[in-house]
């Protein structure tokens, strides 16, 4: 797993564990971030497409 350093960048919560960029904090260590789906309602019509699979 990635460790994050939270004190020098804005932290982003992940609890997808099987993500590569999960750390053992429950953050994001990508180094950043893309939301996807264009347009949402309401929060479960969002989704991570930084999401890489961790094998």
């Amino acid at each position: 797993m990635q460790e994050s350093n939270c004190e020098t960048r804005q932290c982003i919560s992940c609890d997808v564990k099987n993500c590569v960029y999960h750390t053992m904090e429950n953050t994001c260590a990508a180094g950043k971030i893309q939301v996807g789906h264009g347009e949402a309602s309401c929060c479960s019509d969002t989704c991570c497409d930084t999401f890489s699979v961790k094998e």
